[in-house]
């Protein structure tokens, strides 16, 4: 459980330091309907880059950005959910 948290720290403190400039290039509004769009697309992303030498950061990424949509966090959500289709590499 130890690390579960720390990977969510971790995931946490990736986005707070990312900046602004993300959810600007992701063309989402930071609300529920932007998560699940960006979700959606970053879930698409993922399987079709399963061999990138960035997918498991992307994955934890990702699990951040949905812990902070979870609870209504939805800038920092969609901020997460872009830099992980930033690592794949994907739009």
């Amino acid at each position: 459980m130890r690390f579960g948290k720390t990977a969510f720290a971790a995931a946490t403190l990736c986005v707070a330091l990312t900046g602004t400039a993300f959810a600007q290039d992701s063309g989402e509004p930071a609300t529920s309907i932007g998560c699940l769009h960006m979700q959606k697309k970053v879930s698409a992303a993922l399987d079709a880059n399963q061999s990138s030498a960035n997918y498991s950061t992307a994955r934890t990424q990702a699990q951040g950005a949905q812990g902070f949509c979870a609870h209504g966090m939805y800038k920092q959500g969609v901020d997460g959910y872009a830099a992980a289709l930033q690592m794949l590499g994907a739009s």
